[in-house]
């Protein structure tokens, strides 16, 4: 049996933990929630900024685009799926570029030459700026390659629906065929 003694001490002990627990329960709650906070990566978020330089060596900056529906796509030479995906890229640049639409190809290549040489070969038109330092490639967790995010006129990250399966996203991950006259259509829509 246990005494009056033992029995206050487990009382307080008992009264004593179940607010800290709270407390610590809340309180990591609260820390993993701050990893929510704007990070420039949600819908209707400014993305981060960045002053790139293009093949030829002039500087763009996301800003210069602003009145421009903007599809940024981050690309590699090495990358199969990327290179898959350039022809429809180009095509849909070509539909799109009267209609205040652009694309920024980022190339995230170690090898300005590689990125110059698959750029002259499908012809791109749209400018194709270098992340030699995997700068940008980090604000804007790149996590493989390809994957693209769309910025509206405003300058602000645009929720679309994914090509491939029609779910509502920011960054799309993966090639898709980008010149469907479906893909074509919804762009054009979102910057009327």
């Amino acid at each position: 049996m246990l005494s009056l003694a033992a029995v206050l001490k487990k009382a307080k002990s008992a009264s004593f933990a179940l607010p800290l627990f709270t407390i610590l329960i809340l309180a990591s709650f609260f820390v993993s929630c701050e990893s929510f906070t704007p990070t420039g990566l949600a819908p209707g978020d400014r993305p981060p900024r960045f002053e790139l330089p293009d093949l030829e060596g002039r500087m763009h900056t996301l800003k210069q685009y602003e009145g421009k529906g903007v599809l940024m796509n981050f690309w590699a030479s090495w990358c199969a799926p990327c290179v898959e995906e350039l022809p429809a890229l180009q095509n849909l640049y070509t539909q799109l570029k009267d209609d205040g639409f652009t694309i920024l190809a980022i190339g995230i290549d170690d090898d300005e030459n590689a990125l110059r040489e698959f750029a002259r070969q499908f012809s791109l038109s749209f400018p194709v700026l270098i992340d030699k330092s995997g700068t940008l490639s980090g604000k804007y967790r790149i996590t493989g390659v390809p994957e693209s995010f769309v910025v509206g006129r405003d300058g602000k990250l645009i929720m679309l629906p994914d090509p491939a399966d029609n779910m509502p996203v920011v960054k799309i991950v993966g090639p898709r065929k980008w010149d469907t006259p479906n893909v074509v259509s919804r762009l054009r829509q979102l910057f009327d």
